[in-house]
């Protein structure tokens, strides 16, 4: 699969692609069964995941960060080398690697991710640049959290600082109070079937509102980056994923920072020997 020309105009013109029907149905339906086991703490692999938040609550938000390493159908998603590609031709980039994933589970009246850029929480690492690919496993509209984008915004200067909180419930838009930039009618909502995929910028502005239906929402964000990163040498925040940081470099180890696909066919060796 290749992007069309138009698609690659409207990426760079509003920040974000919808690709639809890209994941098949049974396979849709599998890693959605899968979700609930993992958040019930059930690792095909017996690898954690590398963040774990809210797992044994009820009425709360969760989150799962770096499920790849946890359960080999996942993996396989989120290390796809099909995603890679469709992600080069948006970006330009000479090759893609993992920065890190997040499957998130909204129960009915929780969400309400603040509205935020990607690239804001990436000072731990350079170039620094990301594109995110965000796959609902159910079905996603305005009524059940999804996701929120103002379009265009990948283009404004300005970058907001780290959020103190993710999730603010109803007040997920408080964290555009002082953008001059904003304007009326400029943030929309995704409506798009399980098994499409959504690329964006990673200066896009987004976020979500509660989830109003009655079932839960699950996703899964993909944060993409150069595969020339490195981490930086100086830091001005923390972040879970500088527990892969060795003392002696920079260079990013391909067993947390796997390198999905590059123009040059290149790939992590472990990538292939993945179970079916």
């Amino acid at each position: 699969m290749t992007l069309k020309k138009n698609q690659k105009d409207l990426f760079k013109k509003n920040g974000y692609l919808i690709v639809e029907n890209f994941i098949k149905k049974n396979t849709v339906n599998k890693l959605r069964k899968l979700s609930y086991d993992l958040f019930r703490g059930k690792y095909e692999t017996k690898i954690a995941p590398d963040k774990i938040k809210n797992q044994n609550t009820t009425g709360h938000p969760k989150q799962l960060c770096n499920i790849w390493k946890s359960d080999y159908s996942f993996a396989q998603l989120i290390l796809s080398k099909q995603i890679a590609k469709l992600a080069l031709e948006l970006t330009g980039w000479k090759g893609i690697s993992l920065n890190q994933d997040s499957l998130f589970c909204v129960p009915p009246k929780t969400g309400g991710v603040t509205m935020h850029q990607d690239e804001a929480y990436q000072d731990w690492n350079v170039p620094g640049k990301i594109i995110t690919v965000w796959i609902p496993l159910t079905d996603v509209d305005d009524k059940n959290s999804s996701i929120k984008y103002i379009i265009g915004s990948h283009k404004w200067k300005t970058m907001h600082k780290p959020l103190q909180k993710f999730f603010s419930g109803k007040n997920y838009k408080h964290s555009l109070r002082h953008l001059s930039q904003l304007q009326k009618n400029s943030m929309i909502t995704i409506n798009a079937k399980a098994g499409s995929i959504v690329f964006h910028h990673g200066r896009m502005w987004h976020g979500s509102d509660l989830n109003l239906s009655k079932k839960d929402r699950i996703a899964i964000s993909v944060h993409l980056m150069p595969s020339n990163s490195k981490f930086s040498k100086k830091i001005k925040s923390s972040s879970f994923l500088m527990r892969y940081k060795k003392f002696t470099t920079n260079e990013m180890d391909e067993n947390f920072f796997p390198v999905i696909w590059t123009r040059n066919n290149l790939s992590s060796k472990f990538i292939k020997r993945l179970k079916n």
